[in-house]
């Protein structure tokens, strides 16, 4: 068996950043709480709450002393706004490319004008970013939704930093003949889109691809969906333990990628459950 593990694989820049600021406050044990988990990954939010810092589900829930971290993927300004009123101290560790796309909405709509976002409607991302637009905002997941949105004639268009490159050149075609004034930017991180290509030429030379990943990623998932259209074989797999008895055949070609939320370490220990398949 040979086995190929992606350089792009894991941790991007941004929840990198994010997991540091939030285990350098356990080591100095500073009162803090991640309003909501802090990454997509259930093993190292078990690890950061083993370390003291856990997750909490809205502002009503931080105690008096507590320190609330901001997750990677951003808050609307309200949010901003209540930890101001409530006095509660605030360690911000939203992705400096997600930042951006809020700087960008923001000013862009700040006459009123309409902002189109390319993402899940329900991410945590993408809700973030809605809520930095002082005018209207529309949320395209797919193409079949930009053709049946009914649309204004002059907006900014955005995309969520972990969607596929596809999926946003789909709907900007669409987008392109249907809004005469579209102004682009091209917001998926980079570190995405290198993730992404080198999952599909792993996935197209490999015999089984992996995708190490937790099944509530959304950027995991999508390399899957990459991958399966070049490797009939490609799984996903959130732990170790995940991965299928008697999976692989003596000759295969095994290739691996992780998502943006997945740790090295985990990515380590699901590749040492992979090689034990050989023996």
């Amino acid at each position: 068996m040979k086995l190929t593990i992606g350089e792009h694989a894991g941790f991007c820049f941004g929840v990198r950043r994010a997991v540091l600021k939030a285990f350098e406050c356990a080591d100095k044990h500073l009162p803090c709480v991640t309003l909501g988990p802090l990454i997509h990954n259930p093993q190292e939010v078990q690890r950061l709450e083993q370390a003291g810092i856990r997750s909490v589900s809205s502002l009503e829930e931080v105690l008096p002393g507590q320190t609330v971290i901001i997750r990677s993927h951003g808050v609307t300004p309200s949010v901003y706004a209540e930890c101001e009123k409530r006095g509660i101290p605030v360690i911000d560790a939203t992705c400096p490319h997600v930042a951006h796309i809020h700087d960008l909405v923001r000013d862009f709509s700040a006459q009123g004008d309409a902002v189109i976002i390319v993402g899940e409607a329900d991410h945590p991302e993408v809700v973030g970013i809605a809520g930095w637009a002082d005018g209207p905002v529309l949320i395209l997941p797919t193409k079949e939704a930009a053709e049946a949105a009914e649309l204004p004639p002059k907006a900014l268009v955005v995309a969520q930093t972990t969607i596929r490159r596809k999926l946003f050149e789909d709907v900007l075609d669409v987008l392109r003949r249907r809004v005469p004034e579209l102004t682009e930017r091209m917001t998926i991180c980079t570190a995405t889109g290198q993730r992404q290509k080198e999952a599909e030429k792993l996935s197209a030379e490999a015999d089984v691809m992996v995708v190490v990943g937790g099944r509530n990623s959304s950027n995991t998932k999508k390399l899957l969906e990459t991958c399966r259209i070049r490797c009939s074989r490609a799984i996903q797999v959130e732990t170790p333990e995940d991965v299928p008895d008697d999976f692989f055949n003596r000759d295969d070609r095994v290739a691996v990628t992780a998502g943006a939320s997945t740790p090295q370490w985990l990515l380590e220990k699901v590749c040492e459950r992979i090689q034990m398949q050989q023996k």
